[in-house]
């Protein structure tokens, strides 16, 4: 049931992604939606069901850009895995490690985006990108990921509830 989620859910972020949120940008960057409900999922499931909200979330939000399709699920899948690995070890996350997740897997998941991008072709000024879409980024990721973070925890928790009911 999870995994079925991953479309409506995932879909919405795309909307908003591509259709509100540019209205709201400052310098280069924005809130990466499809990356916050992606780590918020995968913080509290398996890392089979982080890998499908990846893919899933990777190609729509491709599907609505000019990047290739695919690209960005690469950076989100491996955000996913190190998240995945990362909550294996503990025994709850925190606010704290949470704002954290949020900044090394943006670096990560745009790192890997403009990596791929250079590979590709795309002229890339690692100075600029960096000051100018990186870095807000990350500021609109950590103000963004509570909201989407309580959001995605009701959904979750509903559903856990229901899977215990039904089983």
């Amino acid at each position: 049931m999870g995994n079925y989620l991953s479309v409506p859910i995932l879909a919405l972020a795309v909307a908003l992604q591509s259709g509100v949120i540019p209205q709201f940008r400052i310098l280069g960057g924005s809130p990466d939606l499809v990356f916050l409900v992606v780590l918020a999922w995968s913080v509290h499931a398996p890392l089979e069901a982080g890998v499908t909200w990846a893919i899933v979330g990777g190609i729509m939000q491709d599907l609505l850009s000019a990047a290739p399709t695919g690209m960005s699920a690469i950076g989100i899948v491996l955000v996913v895995f190190l998240v995945s690995r990362l909550t294996e070890q503990l025994y709850s996350v925190g606010l704290l490690l949470l704002a954290g997740m949020v900044a090394v897997g943006t670096l990560i998941q745009q790192g890997v985006l403009f990596v791929l991008l250079w590979l590709m072709g795309t002229p890339v000024d690692l100075i600029s990108d960096f000051t100018y879409v990186i870095l807000p980024t990350m500021v609109y990721n950590l103000l963004f990921i509570w909201p989407v973070y309580w959001f995605i925890r009701r959904i979750q928790r509903r559903y856990t509830q229901d899977r215990r009911f039904f089983t």
